[in-house]
This record gives structure tokens, C-alpha cells and sequence, in this order.
């Protein structure tokens, strides 16, 4: 006969009370899909100033469309220290700022790249000599396909981050491999959005990147708020257009899709690269689609995590006064997926940006 204590017999229920208690425990918090689909796009070069504009003189239909449909604000920011395109399309897939920065109460880790050329073999990975995720990582490794137009040569600089090479093992459930961006497209606008549309249909993409070179290198050819950096706008609009009829016109993606649109910067005369300059670090920030309340204020969904800097420029080291930031949309990208946000991320890492 096996004989047990009243004492070992109260530590023996102690023990399993705790282990069931441990059980009960619920697992961390993940945002809700809204969305099956995301596009999240970079218009190059595109200043609130400019663009609101075309808007009041009925020249710009589909951002009409946007301010009457998406939750926006025209008061969005750059990188605080650069207003160049390939550090502000780093942070806008990697929610990190350019540089390091010494905060309280934890350091802000940076990306670190500030080359805005192409970059050769280099890749984000040995420039900041460890790997900086991104948004394709976390989307791919969750299983989704991904997918990148850009319209810059330059842009290799991601799908040459994300390889088989030089990707990071996906550790996240069934192997996806290391892969990170499943179709790269470089071309035109023109051919590149036509591209981008005939993927969709025939096999979609959960996460899409999609970058807009023409209204940026009408600004560096012909000064930024000319005819032609005014026809180049209505370019760009007429190309959204028919994107959204693509998600009007498909089951697949109608009420399912979310579209996010910023710009790395905006531009007077012919540059833009006076971080200092409101023209130059002033940008739109749109989110519309599945899971977006419209409003004109993006700001009024956000009184406890984002603060309006009027004509201000704050840095990331000013707690309790970040404005939204084009380096807000990866992760805000990955939430309307009901994805985590991006590892060792610091823009938005929390994604309490909402947009509704």
C-alpha cells in the first residue's frame, strides 16, 4: 500500500493548481485581422502642399476618392534626419529610424543606412553588421505571399536584403524559406502597375510594396509644384485608379483589401534634401480600405500615442510628442493583418497607430 502524507498530499494539489493556472494563461495579445490584403505605397517625392492642391482644383479624382473614404493627414513625417528615398523606404519597411539613438528609458536602434545610390552588393544586413527585419520577413514567415514593384533601380537594395542569401531562416511555423520577398518587379509605372495588377489576379499577394518614382524625378528635372511635377501627380492617380478598380471589380479583394500611401519626401526648387525644410519633411499619410474608419484628422484616432507637431519637427527621442511617420507603415501593415509588428522594430513596434 502506497502511503501519502496530509502535508505531501497539500503540496502534491499546490503543484497541480499551478500547473493548471499556468495553462489558463492567455496568450499575448495579436492585433485582429481587418484586412487579407495590403498594399502599402510610396508616391516618391510626394508633398502635402502640392498634392492637396491638385485635390482643391479636381485634378487629383482618386485622392478626392481617398479623402472621402480613408483616415489621412497631410501633417505626416520623414525620417528626422534624412529626407532622401532609400533611408525613408528602409524605414517604411523596417520600423527603424536612420540612425541610433541614445533615448530614455532604451536606446532607439536605427537601420543605419544612409547610401542613397545603388547599392552594389551591399545589403542592409552587413551595413548595420547584424540582420534588421523587416515587414516581409514577419508577412512571409506567417506564411503570406509577398511581393515589391518599384520603379528605381536602387530598389535592389531590398530584394537583395530579403534573398535566399541573405535572408534570415524562417523559424515560424512550417519553413518558408529564406526568401523573403517572393516576386520582385523593377519597371516603368506604367508597366510596373500593370505588372502588379496581373499578379494580383492570378495568384495574390497578402503583402505588396509598391513604389512610385515619377513624381520625384519630375521634381528633380523640372522643380517640384511645375506642370510637369503637376502632370506627374495626375499620373500617379490615374495609375491608383485602376488599381482600385482592380479591388471594386474582385470578390477576392473588395471590402478584404487595405491600401496604406505616404512618401519618403517632398521637394522645393529642384531637391529635397534640407531635413530642416517643411517642404521637405511635411508628407500625406493614408490608410484606407478593411478595418479604416474615414476621417481627415488621423491624428483624433491617435490622441494617446501621436501628438499633431503643427509645423514642428520632432525627434524620436521626444517621448510623448512622435508624430505619425512614413515609418509607421510596416507595422501598421503587418496589424491590418493581424500579424505581430516587425522584430527589434521602434517605430510603431507597439502598433497602436489606429484607423478607426
Amino acid at each position: 500500500m502506497i502511503r501519502i502524507s496530509m502535508l505531501a498530499l497539500a503540496g502534491l494539489m499546490v503543484c497541480i493548481a499551478a500547473a493548471r493556472a499556468e495553462d489558463a494563461k492567455p496568450e499575448a495579445a495579436k492585433p485582429e485581422a481587418a484586412a487579407k490584403y495590403v498594399l502599402q505605397m510610396s508616391i516618391d517625392g510626394m508633398g502635402s502642399s502640392y498634392l492637396q492642391a491638385l485635390v482643391d482644383a479636381g485634378e487629383l479624382p482618386t485622392f478626392k476618392r481617398f479623402q472621402q473614404e480613408a483616415a489621412y493627414t497631410h501633417n505626416a513625417r520623414t525620417d528626422f534626419d534624412f529626407t532622401i528615398t532609400l533611408p525613408n523606404h528602409t524605414c517604411m519597411v523596417t520600423g527603424r529610424p536612420v540612425r541610433d539613438k541614445a533615448a530614455s528609458p532604451a536606446a532607439i536602434s536605427g537601420h543605419t543606412w544612409t547610401i542613397n545610390t545603388d547599392p552594389g552588393e551591399r545589403n542592409l544586413h552587413s551595413n548595420r553588421k547584424e540582420y534588421v527585419p523587416s515587414a516581409f520577413d514577419v508577412a512571409h514567415d506567417h506564411g503570406l505571399r509577398t511581393g515589391m514593384f518599384v520603379s528605381k533601380s536602387k530598389f535592389s537594395l531590398y530584394d537583395q536584403s530579403y534573398d535566399e542569401r541573405n535572408g534570415a531562416p524562417d523559424t515560424t511555423g512550417d519553413d518558408n524559406g529564406r526568401d523573403k520577398i517572393d516576386v520582385y518587379v523593377k519597371e516603368g509605372c506604367e508597366t510596373m502597375t500593370d505588372k502588379f495588377i496581373a499578379e494580383m489576379q492570378a495568384n495574390p499577394f497578402q503583402y505588396t510594396f509598391l513604389h512610385f518614382a515619377d513624381t520625384d524625378s519630375a521634381g528633380h528635372s523640372k522643380k517640384w509644384g511645375s506642370p510637369e511635377y503637376n502632370e506627374a501627380l495626375r499620373k500617379v492617380d490615374g495609375l491608383l485608379a485602376k488599381i482600385l478598380a482592380m479591388i471594386d471589380g474582385d470578390e477576392r479583394f473588395r471590402g478584404k483589401t487595405a491600401i496604406i500611401i505616404s512618401a519618403d519626401h517632398g521637394g522645393i526648387d529642384f531637391n529635397h534634401g534640407f531635413n530642416t525644410n517643411p517642404l521637405n519633411y511635411t508628407i500625406p499619410f493614408y490608410v484606407w480600405g478593411a478595418g479604416v474608419k474615414p476621417t481627415n484628422d488621423l491624428y483624433s484616432f491617435n490622441t494617446a500615442s501621436r501628438v499633431n507637431p503643427e509645423t514642428g519637427r520632432p525627434d524620436y527621442t521626444e517621448t510623448g510628442k512622435q508624430p505619425i511617420r512614413n515609418g509607421d507603415g510596416g507595422n501598421l501593415a503587418l496589424s491590418l493583418l493581424g500579424l505581430p509588428a516587425i522584430p527589434t522594430s521602434t517605430i510603431n513596434a507597439a502598433q497602436d497607430l489606429k484607423v478607426q
